[in-house]
């Protein structure tokens, strides 16, 4: 993890850091780089910096794999007061989870700092999630089920996005692009999310093993 990225020279460096540190030694695979975002030159430097990670990626010492949004750092860096509801965070949760997904990373939302406030914790992981973010970050062990739940896909999700891929598949045949999956019309848009859900699960499943 690096923290506090603010543009794309600092991947630069430490692609270069990574390398000489690295020389000479077996690499089998590059390791997986997660970078913080934590100020508003940060922010509004963002997509640059995904694309010289992305760019860096294909030939050295790491693949980036995720931005995590540092709230605190951000918001002291802008002057914000930290409210229960994070309103004041909103367009810059917005923008780190779609630059992430632009470039197909893990985004990872901020972390909710009362760690006794389960219940607060709770909603925001449930709209961090319907947000977009892979994940959020906790700075207690008591934070890691709540987290882990909500941004797991329900077992009724799963076997809804099962039988719509199946659906999908037996009406490939067909040669149509739309067709009808319990009352609703079924596109490639949907069918993505369907896969996205089903490619969680399975990720979220591995980690208990």
């Amino acid at each position: 993890m690096v923290p506090k990225v603010n543009g794309p020279e600092q991947l630069q460096w430490v692609s270069e850091k990574l390398a000489s540190a690295l020389s000479g030694r077996e690499v089998t695979q590059p390791m997986k780089l997660i970078i913080f975002i934590e100020s508003a030159i940060a922010l509004l430097n963002l997509r640059e910096i995904l694309e010289k990670g992305v760019e860096l990626s294909k030939n050295g010492p790491f693949v980036l794999d995720g931005v995590v949004f540092g709230s605190d750092d951000f918001c002291a860096d802008i002057g914000a007061t930290r409210t229960p509801d994070a309103s004041e965070l909103l367009y810059a949760r917005q923008k780190t989870v779609m630059t992430a997904k632009a470039y197909r990373l893990q985004a990872i939302d901020l972390v909710h700092i009362d760690y006794k406030d389960s219940e607060g914790l709770r909603k925001q992981s449930l709209e961090g999630a319907r947000m977009g973010f892979t994940g959020k970050q906790v700075i207690h062990p008591n934070q890691v089920a709540i987290v882990q739940e909500c941004f797991s896909p329900s077992p009724e999700k799963v076997d809804w996005a099962k039988e719509l891929v199946k659906a999908f598949q037996e009406h490939q045949t067909s040669g149509k692009g739309a067709f009808t999956f319990r009352g609703s019309m079924i596109d490639m848009p949907l069918l993505l999310q369907a896969k996205n859900i089903l490619q969680l699960a399975e990720s979220v499943q591995k980690t208990k093993q």
